[in-house]
């Protein structure tokens, strides 16, 4: 019996030993290989700490863009090695924290990318505990303290100032080295434009992961540092004041630009519809993108630096200028300008069909006498019309960094490149009143009406008013950059100034509906047609698309400008009945404001 006893002793000692020595083989031997891979792989990985992006202030102060901490989900790509597990570990993602990741992040995982992708940001509080109660089955996923940019009350009146941040294109990526794929950067606007003052240097992080790419231990870590905080040339409420008017006009597109003529700082830039600022942070639905995208308004397209429209009379101011300064008039010249002006068979008519009789330049601007400038325009000739253009500013970048998008300044040179047809009289006709092939952005029109303004001065526009840079502890304040001067006779400069103000306190001004402001100021009325010719049909058409543009430049206080402003109504119809008693609703809130007698 005890022999029995010692006989099952020995075989199941066999048995296990047969079984330890089988495993063994199995795990040296056929396994060896696979389990030397995972131990192998078992090493420092050195990850990048987003740094938070300075904030964004306006002049005075009012903050408009922070960043706070959120939880987001990343993932290392290249720790999946099939396709198959790939779509498993997105079912899971669904399945489990209710996360679809976008196609962007699909392809980063087909790719096998080395780097580390954002799957989904501002994870809830149940997002982080199911993730963590299940962890072991996302390989290569872990949580992450990520800024979010936050955007304030204010700041969703700007938001084609301020624009919005998100994560570098692939093609971004390739033209940049320094930048990172899991690094916030700057999309459009001041965020794209300041991005170098507002980015930051990135922290690192160096810790041991194993073949799963899960973390094992950090080993040293460097934290980030912020972006600098910017102070904006925009005053917010002045922003909200051009929204508030612009609005409630009840037209649905245009742009307000606001400017001080002493040293071309922007104090407001309303594109205008606006979009929601927030829905490029918290995100939206396919339905709410074709939504921005389709919208016959455009809402998504700055107007004010980007966008190209036929100025009209507001352009007279330039070409009044220019004929002053080489003698085609002067000042107290008359000139009879009736209600057609005829080149051979060509009929060229005023948009008054009274005429305006016999008048000088000061009453010519003051009623918008087409005839009149047909005369002085034709006069002074192509060449030197574009000289006088380009003097003021248009097609020209004054500040690189803001303006993109330049004026169309049409010329013989241009017409023969572009259309491969000769420049006619009739061209020079048109482009005298600001017709025919001329188009300029909204902030071009400011530009035209502040060196009337200032006495003859052309300054680089400014957004940046100041700087604080943290590592220095120190506020740098942006200096005004005076480009050059118009080099004209100041009592021609002095002559279309008074010709402005009758335009509104004349008899026969086109803006008299700004007499009554708290404030005296001169502008400029512009209706400018959106086709050259229109037929009966058209003529009495009301589809909002065949609609003349509507402008209005001014300045204010009249002896001592603070304010440029230019109003651009698209498809607004009339200058002086739509665009001007908006720049008459923003004077008469900015006073009660108090603005007026801020120093700027």
């Amino acid at each position: 019996m005890k022999k029995d006893r010692i006989y099952i002793v020995v075989l199941v000692l066999g048995i296990v030993y047969l079984v330890l020595a089988g495993r063994l083989y199995y795990l040296q031997v056929k396994k060896g290989d696979y389990y030397r891979e995972i131990s192998t792989k078992n090493y420092v990985r050195l990850y990048t700490i987003n740094p938070p992006r300075g904030k964004i202030f306006d002049r005075n102060g009012i903050l408009l863009a922070y960043d706070i901490p959120t939880f987001s989900l990343v993932a290392l790509p290249y720790i999946v090695h099939s396709n198959y597990e790939m779509q498993h570990i997105l079912n899971m993602l669904k399945d489990t924290l209710n996360i679809t990741p976008s196609q962007k992040v699909i392809e980063a995982f087909s790719k096998g990318l080395i780097t580390k992708v954002v799957v989904a940001q501002n994870l809830t509080q149940e997002q982080i505990e199911s993730f963590y109660n299940k962890f072991y089955l996302f390989k290569g996923f872990f949580i992450e303290v990520i800024p979010k940019r936050v955007y304030t009350s204010y700041a969703k009146y700007m938001p084609h100032v301020l624009g919005y941040v998100g994560y570098p294109s692939y093609s971004q990526l390739k033209k940049n080295p320094y930048l990172r794929p899991d690094v916030l950067i700057g999309k459009s606007g001041i965020e794209k434009m300041y991005d170098d003052y507002l980015r930051g240097s990135p922290g690192y992080r160096a810790v041991i992961v194993d073949a799963y790419g899960r973390q094992k231990e950090v080993l040293w870590e460097k934290q980030p540092k912020r972006g600098k905080d910017i102070y904006l040339t925009i005053d917010a409420r002045l922003q909200k004041i051009a929204y508030e008017s612009f609005k409630e006009s009840g037209h649905p597109s245009g742009a307000v630009v606001i400017i001080n003529p002493q040293d071309y700082q922007i104090l407001a830039l309303l594109s205008y519809p606006i979009y929601d600022i927030e829905k490029f942070t918290k995100g939206m639905s396919a339905k709410e993108w074709n939504q921005l995208v389709n919208n016959k308004y455009k809402p998504l397209f700055n107007k004010a630096l980007y966008g190209l429209y036929p100025p009209g009379s507001i352009y007279k101011i330039i070409v009044g200028l220019g004929a002053l300064e080489e003698g085609i008039v002067n000042p107290y010249e008359t000139i009879e300008s009736g209600a057609v002006f005829q080149i051979g068979k060509w009929k060229y008519r005023n948009w008054n069909p009274a005429g305006c009789g016999n008048i000088n330049i000061e009453q010519a601007l003051e009623m918008s006498c087409d005839t009149f400038f047909y005369q002085i325009g034709l006069e002074l000739g192509v060449d030197r019309i574009v000289y006088y253009t380009h003097l003021f500013g248009l097609g020209e970048k004054l500040n690189p960094r803001i303006e993109r998008k330049i004026s169309r300044i049409p010329s013989p040179d241009w017409k023969m490149e572009v259309l491969n047809e000769n420049w006619f009289h009739g061209d020079t006709i048109n482009l005298s009143i600001g017709q025919g092939y001329l188009a300029i952005t909204p902030f071009d029109a400011v530009k035209i009406i502040s060196p009337i303004a200032n006495g003859g001065k052309i300054f680089k526009p400014q957004l940046l008013k100041a700087y604080f840079d943290n590592k220095e502890n120190r506020l740098y304040t942006t200096k005004p950059v005076l480009i050059r001067s118009l080099n004209v006779n100041s009592f021609y400069i002095k002559i279309i100034k008074k010709g402005l103000y009758r335009v509104i306190y004349g008899k026969r001004g086109t803006a008299k509906i700004l007499r009554d402001t708290p404030v005296i100021n001169a502008g400029k009325t512009g209706t400018a047609q959106v086709s050259r010719k229109k037929s009966k049909k058209e003529e009495k058409e009301t589809k909002w698309e065949l609609k003349d543009h509507a402008w209005f430049v001014d300045f204010y206080p009249y002896k001592k400008p603070k304010f440029s402003v230019a109003v651009f109504v698209e498809h607004g119809e009339s200058g002086g009945r739509v665009a001007a008693p908006i720049v008459k609703d923003i004077i008469e809130k900015s006073v009660i404001e108090g603005i007026l007698d801020e120093d700027i």
